[in-house]
């Protein structure tokens, strides 16, 4: 018997793909875009969901071609350290799942932040009066 808690079994393409992530403080923080699966080790066979991949790297596998290879270059130059795959949020994190999947960080701590992050500091500060402007 496991010691993890129970979970549920869910469409888990039809429930979580596409929706919005909400951080713990209630600000978008991307879109699910894939989803990492793993082999269940229960007798019933399912896969489980163990994270959710968000960003530029999730999506260039999807669409391939010059724009794929372009995304997936993006991806790479906004990772740290050698591991250059997309963003991923521990299905552990997840609070909720509603019309969006609400997580229980902030969306500064999460990985899929940072090309969000370097389009604020590099191309957005820079146009007259967007200092102004709400998040």
């Amino acid at each position: 018997m496991s010691d993890a808690p129970a979970g549920r079994t869910m469409y888990a393409a039809l429930e979580l793909l596409d929706r919005q992530i909400v951080d713990a403080d209630g600000c978008m923080a991307g879109k699910v875009d894939d989803l990492e699966l793993e082999a269940s080790q229960d007798s019933d066979g399912l896969p489980v969901v163990v994270a959710i991949l968000s960003g530029p790297g999730a999506l260039a596998g999807h669409l391939g071609g010059r724009l794929g290879r372009w995304l997936a270059s993006v991806q790479r130059r906004l990772r740290e350290g050698p591991d250059t795959g997309p963003a991923r949020i521990a299905f552990g994190a997840v609070k909720r799942i509603e019309d969006h999947v609400e997580v229980a960080l902030p969306r500064e701590s999460l990985e899929s932040n940072r090309g969000e992050q370097w389009a604020r500091d590099v191309v957005v500060d820079k146009i007259p009066g967007a200092g102004h402007a709400p998040e």
